[in-house]
């Protein structure tokens, strides 16, 4: 439990109040009672009748003997409920009535201290008793008990802690029953903003009809909403694509027949129209990719994804191609990892960083790629010798159709879109992707939960080598 959180909040100030009320109650009572708990000693209308109902009690039978006083007890008890009990000094009976335990008990400490004695018993009623000197001399300890259970005036101190005690675990569920549909509709909105579109508060919350029932209504017309949205989208992104293939198609084969009836003076001409149909095509491709990544349409499938080949045959490709640049890729580590899910796009993603770090990295430099197995994570680090990217842009370069503000003429290709579809495989793959600047480049950082040791092909050994290559 959080000391800033809400619960704790509501629940310290619920249970500081009670036991603030609890105190001040018992704290005024004191000092108008004097700090005294027997109410006879208070000199107040209750203490004078407990004193004349003794004094009259011990008149009857002093002078008209222990039958009549036997049916006065009567009459006590009938017409008020209490019951009364008469010893002489030493604590013995002098009735034939039979003598509760804390009358007799109450007896005994007066005939010890010869003073005022009231208890209250364990079922709240309160024995109160005192010695009482007949008109015959005679001293006699009358006791009393009252038939309605007695409330003291202030608790004691036993009783004043289980009162705090109970009012903290009252405070307690007070707050759990305010603060738990907050805890509820936190965390639909955490599976919502990661990616969970299905996902609502009115099961949560259930038939609520307060404040947070309205608010979690609202939330879900809002989520209904955006997933119209983004559906909309991704449906139109998909149709688009689809659409504008096709006549990409056509238009690839109509500049082939012109091509050979033509004269070589149109053929540069041609080229260029054919390059221009090439970068369109290869821009649908993306877009389908990253529509069918975000729609959920591609699944990562069972296989067994020996990473490392995949990385090296990624990095002789790109590195064929980065040549004539004067450029190069190299591996300068890699280490055995063994992975669960899509090769090809796997290898899509690991292309598209390593092509990116290839467009950036300036001439004459390498562009070096890790690949280190690090407890049940495969780690893969991709780093260039660039221009960087400004900070506060690190986490949006992964968004579709993004660039860099420096980036965005013609000559630095691509379109925004090589850094989307591999945040989105990666994610696919319950793995991580980030960027980071690093001391004259960028460096793009991959983690893949790592498949199970037990499930590696046998003849992967228990001790993983290291492949080591020169810079």
């Amino acid at each position: 439990m959080r000391s800033n959180s809400v619960f704790f909040k509501l629940f310290v100030c619920f249970w500081l109040m009670a036991a603030v009320i609890i105190g001040a109650l018992n704290f005024s009572v004191w000092l108008r009672t004097g700090g005294e708990p027997n109410p006879e000693k208070n000199r107040g209308a209750f203490g004078e009748a407990l004193n004349l109902y003794a004094e009259s009690a011990i008149q009857v039978y002093d002078r008209e003997g222990s039958q009549a006083f036997e049916q006065y007890m009567a009459r006590s008890k009938k017409e008020a409920g209490s019951e009364i009990n008469l010893f002489d000094s030493n604590g013995k009976p002098l009735t034939s009535q039979p003598v509760s335990d804390e009358a007799a008990a109450v007896a005994a400490d007066i005939q010890t201290t010869q003073q005022h004695e009231a208890r209250v018993t364990p079922f709240g009623r309160l024995a109160w008793g005192r010695p009482v000197v007949a008109p015959s001399g005679k001293t006699y300890i009358f006791v009393l008990r009252l038939r309605q259970p007695y409330v003291p005036r202030n608790l004691p101190p036993l009783g004043t802690a289980l009162s705090i005690i109970i009012s903290g675990v009252i405070a307690y569920f007070l707050a759990l029953y305010l603060t738990s549909p907050i805890k509820k509709f936190q965390n639909t909105v955490k599976a919502f903003a990661e990616g969970n579109l299905d996902v609502r508060v009115a099961p949560e919350l259930g038939q609520r009809r307060d404040e947070l029932g309205d608010l979690g209504r609202d939330f879900d017309h809002m989520a209904e909403k955006i997933t119209a949205l983004i559906s909309a989208q991704k449906r139109l992104l998909a149709d688009i694509s689809h659409e504008v293939r096709s006549p990409l198609a056509r238009l690839t084969v109509a500049l082939e027949l012109v091509r050979r009836s033509t004269s070589e003076k149109a053929v540069a001409a041609l080229d260029r129209a054919e390059l221009e149909s090439e970068r369109v095509n290869t821009l649908v491709g993306q877009l389908l990719t990253l529509t069918r990544l975000e729609s959920g349409a591609e699944r990562v499938p069972p296989e067994m994804v020996v990473l490392e080949e995949l990385v090296q045959q990624v990095i002789d490709d790109a590195n064929f191609e980065a040549t004539p640049m004067n450029k190069s890729v190299k591996a300068i580590e890699l280490e055995l990892c063994r992975i669960r899910g899509a090769s090809e796009l796997l290898r899509r993603a690991v292309e598209n960083v390593i092509r990116n770090a290839i467009r950036y990295t300036n001439p004459g430099t390498d562009v070096e790629v890790w690949l280190r197995s690090r407890l049940d994570t495969a780690v893969l680090t991709v780093r260039d010798h660039g221009p960087g990217v400004p900070e506060w842009e690190l986490e949006t370069i992964f968004k579709p159709f993004y660039r860099v503000s420096e980036a965005r003429e013609r000559s630095s290709g691509g379109v925004g879109l090589g850094l989307s579809i591999a945040d989105r495989t990666v994610k696919l793959h319950e793995g991580t992707i980030r960027a980071e600047n690093v001391s004259g480049g960028l460096q793009v950082i991959i983690a893949l939960p790592l498949a199970p040791a037990q499930t590696w092909p046998q003849q992967v050994p228990e001790k993983q080598p290291v492949i080591l290559r020169p810079k």
